[in-house]
Formats: C-alpha cells, sequence, structure tokens
C-alpha cells in the first residue's frame, strides 16, 4: 500500500517539474506563443523554437540594440541556437512574418504565453 501511494505521489508532482528545462523553449502556435525558461541564469545558454503551425514563419532574436540571427522556421519544424547572455541585456524572439508580438525571452520564470494580438 505505501509503495502505491509513493507511485500517486510522484505522478503528482512530476509535472510541476517539467515546466523547467536548462534552455529557453519558445513554442509557436496558430494563436499563442509559449515560453518555458531556465530555473536560473546561466552565461550560454541554448534556446529552441518549435513551430507546430503549417505555415513558414520568419523570426529573428534580438537584443536591444540589434538583431542578433535571422531564421525560417519551417512548418513543424525546430531550430536551436546558443547565445552568449554576458553579452547581451534583454533577449527578444521575434516572428517577423506572419507578424506576431515579440516575446522577451525572462530567466527563472514560470512558463508564460503571449497570445495574439486583437
Amino acid at each position: 500500500m505505501k509503495k502505491v501511494v509513493l507511485l500517486i505521489l510522484v505522478f503528482i508532482t512530476l509535472p510541476s517539474f517539467a515546466n523547467f528545462t536548462d534552455a529557453f523553449i519558445v513554442e509557436v502556435s496558430d494563436r499563442k506563443i509559449k515560453v518555458t525558461s531556465p530555473l536560473e541564469k546561466i552565461e550560454i545558454v541554448s534556446i529552441i523554437i518549435k513551430n507546430t503551425t503549417f505555415d513558414k514563419i520568419i523570426s529573428e532574436l534580438r537584443s536591444e540594440e540589434k538583431v542578433l540571427k535571422r531564421f525560417v522556421l519551417k512548418p513543424e519544424g525546430k531550430e536551436v541556437i546558443q547565445v552568449d547572455f554576458s553579452k547581451v541585456k534583454k533577449l527578444y524572439y521575434v516572428p517577423v512574418a506572419p507578424p506576431f508580438e515579440s516575446v522577451e525571452l525572462r530567466f527563472e520564470q514560470k512558463p508564460y504565453e503571449i497570445p495574439e494580438k486583437k
């Protein structure tokens, strides 16, 4: 009986640990962008951008001063980029075409979503 209770507790708490990672995970869908951020600030971070739509998305990673990388996300594709955070103060993911809200990538945040502009 103790083992059953222990297994139930493990499965109940498991989803709360799955909300954090060592990389930024940016999931782009038709109506929102969801961001999962690392638990703690790290100097060199990976950013995984997933396109869950059936459309090609022209995207940029920007700091406050300049565009760091411009790339195309294929339908249902992904891109993995590494950024040295010691060289930038703020980092943004910006879907250029089709246009969408820019998303600031912030450390130590619970998963957050940006809805489409109305």
